[in-house]
């Protein structure tokens, strides 16, 4: 009986201390439980926070561009490439990057739930006519403006792979990401705009090319447009005419064949323009106010390319084959329509 008992009152032991260590372990988790709950939105907000601070101390993003003083955007033709030096060379308007109005931006042709600047979203409607013209089909666009909230979302999902909010490219509205090959560095898609991007003002930035010691990220499909760049090309084909009609003809002849139009979309533009103006750049319609050689009506329509509008047959070619491009996609198309009207118009 002795030994019965004291083989009970030691298993009675053993258990109260089983469950005693069970006790523990049960408050252990109980508290690390309740910690982690405490712990995990907070740690959440403070990436929030420290993404925001970055931005508005200006601190940049070094893995999303290379940033050094002298405040200058700097393009090279050769590669379509450029070099960013300072996140707010890109400033516009006076606006804030990401807090653009939606009036100061426009929708991005074949995109239209995207936008981007004016000018930037004209220069990609000639860029994709003419992409479309190689391969059959317009470029995809998947992103192009984006707020600064957007920007704030994106930096604390994305992390490394996403700009400083603030010093986005994207938040100036001049920055498109693009598929159709183009997130793919060997596609064919990609090789075209390396070869023809520049023509359109739009440039592949340095840090997402794996040759540039630059290099920081592996984005093909991020493209930027560089306005200085498209000026200084307008600039270079100005003084290419000698402004008579047979001048202007050839710089128009020029300048169809760097936008990507093939020979027979040059026959139908060449005989659209003898029709509408003979090539005259100062031709004044006496019954309407078309003006110059596409017979933009009115004329002052021609400002959207430049303030030289009345007297540049660059600036007025520009616009005409901008506004082709826009309305019929193509010169033979224009051309199908003119000679469907009468009297005739386009």
């Amino acid at each position: 009986m002795a030994g019965a008992l004291a083989v009970g009152a030691a298993r009675g032991v053993t258990l109260r201390a089983a469950g005693s260590r069970r006790g523990r372990h049960v408050v252990i988790a109980i508290v690390v439980a309740v910690v982690a709950a405490v712990v995990a939105p907070v740690a959440v907000v403070v990436l929030l926070v420290a993404v925001v601070v970055s931005a508005v101390t200006g601190v940049a993003d070094t893995d999303s561009m290379s940033v050094a003083e002298g405040g200058t955007v700097s393009y090279a033709v050769d590669g379509s490439t450029f070099v960013d030096n300072d996140p707010t060379a890109n400033a516009w308007g006076g606006y804030a990057n990401g807090q653009i109005p939606a009036a100061e931006l426009c929708p991005v042709p074949t995109a239209r739930w995207h936008q981007a600047r004016c000018d930037a979203a004209a220069a990609f409607g000639d860029l994709t006519a003419a992409f479309k013209q190689r391969f059959g089909h317009d470029i995809t666009v998947t992103d192009a403006y984006r707020s600064f909230v957007e920007q704030v979302q994106l930096k604390a999902s994305k992390g490394f792979l996403a700009a400083t909010p603030g010093y986005s490219n994207h938040g100036w509205g001049l920055a498109f990401d693009l598929g159709s090959g183009m997130n793919d560095y060997g596609s064919a898609a990609y090789a075209w705009l390396k070869s023809n991007g520049h023509r359109y003002g739009f440039f592949h930035p340095t840090w997402a090319e794996p040759d540039s010691p630059d290099f920081a990220k592996a984005e093909p499909w991020h493209w930027q447009f560089e306005p200085s760049a498209q000026q200084a090309q307008r600039q270079a084909t100005a003084g290419t005419t000698d402004a008579t009609p047979d001048g202007n003809r050839a710089l128009g002849r020029s300048m169809a064949s760097t936008r990507g139009w093939a020979s027979s979309q040059w026959a139908c533009l060449e005989k659209l323009w003898t029709a509408e103006s003979g090539w005259n750049h100062r031709a004044d319609n006496p019954t309407s106010s078309a003006y110059g050689i596409p017979q933009s009506l009115p004329g002052e329509k021609m400002a959207a390319a430049g303030a030289d509008w009345r007297t540049n047959p660059a600036t007025q070619i520009t616009w005409g084959m901008d506004y082709i491009a826009h309305r019929y996609g193509t010169p033979c198309e224009a051309w199908a329509v003119w000679n469907s009207h009468t009297p005739h118009w386009y």
